[in-house]
């Protein structure tokens, strides 16, 4: 048994909605679930994709449920963290992806050369050809890729393809916030 969570901010789609009634489902579920869709959704927050974003940290839950609503939660108006358990048998279509592992399967290989350049060079010899762009970087599809890589380890992420059952929801949190809840720099 898994146990997942997902922030709901004051006036988001889920917090107008009680998921230990009605579920889960994705905003877009007809869409087809495809890697670059994947990527689309973790690295620009898109939220029309056939994707469910949840994660293993409830602190970023909070993260989430706190900075993502329209007016900042305190008392008598809370944002909420649920929280999910996901049986290993997983109910009937339904898939859970480690989104880390989907895009490592599509970058360019060897890795490290496209995560360091110097990496790479040293590799080919110093012989690398400039791109067009001098300023350049990377593609647009390479960058979009290593960013849904990082966000994803960052929030601990996990996408659901499929609709997640009430039975799933075991708890909804009610959370405020309060400037003693952000860390001292």
């Amino acid at each position: 048994m898994a146990t997942f969570y997902k922030g709901a901010g004051i006036g988001t789609y889920w917090h107008t909605r009680d998921s230990r009634r009605v579920g889960f489902t994705a905003r877009s579920p007809a869409n087809h679930p495809e890697t670059e869709v994947l990527i689309e959704h973790i690295a620009t927050s898109t939220v029309n994709s056939p994707y469910i974003s949840l994660t293993r940290s409830y602190a970023v839950a909070w993260h989430y449920a706190v900075f993502s609503s329209k007016r900042e939660p305190g008392p008598g108006r809370p944002a909420y963290i649920y929280e999910i358990e996901i049986d290993d048998s997983l109910p009937h279509g339904l898939n859970v992806l480690d989104p880390a592992k989907e895009v490592i399967h599509i970058l360019p290989q060897p890795l490290r050369g496209v995560v360091n350049l110097d990496y790479i060079e040293d590799l080919l010899g110093g012989q690398t050809s400039q791109a067009p762009n001098v300023g350049g970087g990377f593609s647009p599809s390479v960058e979009l890729q290593l960013i849904a890589l990082t966000f994803a380890q960052r929030d601990a992420e996990v996408l659901v393809y499929g609709y997640i059952p009430p039975f799933c929801v075991k708890h909804r949190f009610e959370v405020e916030f309060s400037p003693s809840d952000l860390p001292l720099l």
